[in-house]
């Protein structure tokens, strides 16, 4: 991948950003952080590494987020801090990158996010629920007895007059949220059923990404009034949006088309993938085989395997 510099950043910021000590390191097979996420989206990137380019300015926050992680470094004793973990499953070395584990007193592992507002006020992400669930499960594997879940959350947009004038905002910049712990039986299926969907895509079988996948937000309908910027009410439904409208003749409805946020805005291979270029009335840039319907894709909760 080539690192641009489109925006003219400072040369010590561009240079911080190419030599991320990431990509060095040994991640097994796969990592958490890939594991958890669309098997075609990392299969797209290691076939196309080299012609991949991305932003200098695209990076910052993964800068800044490196740089709490250092600052993590002058904690407690007590915890341990950046440590990778691995463990074999199917054949593959899954690896995860813990950022600080507190093995004493009550086993807590903590994530630490610089992440914005936005990403805490509905609650736990998926992917941060997936994840730190992983990371436990390789914590227990490798002899670390894990009792609590947390991301420790440094909102980058927050607000002080926010926070002051609307009780539902974070009423502070750094928020601890306690994440579901799910069992490690559990844990281990979804693991290891994830580890099955990437070797399968690794094989040439890849599924398409899923609407979770590509952050679809659905089409709404939008009850607008002649005169007013504003929707009255936006609805999922078109029927409902119809019956509000209906009977007012200053009253229309607004079709807003659903979008995949992803896809659009942040994939980096989207202008090498098949699915993004069928809906864009593209043509393919390559034939690869899609997953056969014997074997169903994964979904987000986890499942048994028997």
């Amino acid at each position: 991948m080539r690192i641009t510099n489109q925006a003219n950043l400072p040369d010590a910021i561009v240079q911080a950003v190419k030599n991320d000590p990431y990509p060095q390191q040994d991640t097994g097979d796969i990592s958490v952080t890939r594991l958890i996420d669309s098997p075609q989206i990392r299969v797209l990137r290691e076939r196309h590494w080299d012609r991949l380019e991305e932003d200098a300015a695209d990076r910052i926050w993964s800068l800044l987020g490196q740089v709490a992680h250092g600052i993590l470094e002058r904690a407690e004793t007590v915890a341990m801090t950046e440590q990778r973990l691995f463990a074999n499953v199917a054949g593959w070395r899954v690896s995860g990158q813990f950022d600080r584990l507190v093995v004493l007193p009550d086993g807590t592992l903590q994530d630490y996010k610089v992440t914005s507002v936005w990403a805490v006020v509905n609650g736990i992400k998926p992917d941060w629920l997936h994840q730190l669930n992983c990371l436990r499960w390789l914590a227990e594997r490798n002899g670390h007895a894990v009792r609590r879940l947390q991301i420790v959350a440094i909102l980058r947009d927050w607000s002080r007059g926010k926070a002051l004038g609307d009780p539902g905002y974070p009423q502070r910049q750094v928020q601890v949220l306690d994440v579901p712990v799910w069992s490690l039986e559990e844990t281990g299926a979804y693991i290891r059923e994830r580890v099955r969907l990437h070797q399968a895509a690794s094989g040439g079988y890849v599924p398409e990404c899923t609407p979770e996948e590509r952050w679809e937000r659905p089409t709404t309908y939008a009850v607008m009034r002649r005169g007013r910027k504003s929707a009255l009410r936006v609805f999922d439904s078109l029927d409902e949006a119809r019956a509000l409208a209906a009977g007012e003749s200053d009253r229309r409805v607004e079709v807003r088309p659903g979008r995949a946020i992803r896809c659009e805005e942040y994939c980096p291979v989207a202008k090498f993938c098949p699915q993004r270029r069928a809906e864009l009335g593209e043509p393919p840039l390559e034939q690869a085989p899609r997953m056969p319907p014997a074997f169903p894709p994964m979904g987000d909760a986890p499942v048994s395997i028997h």
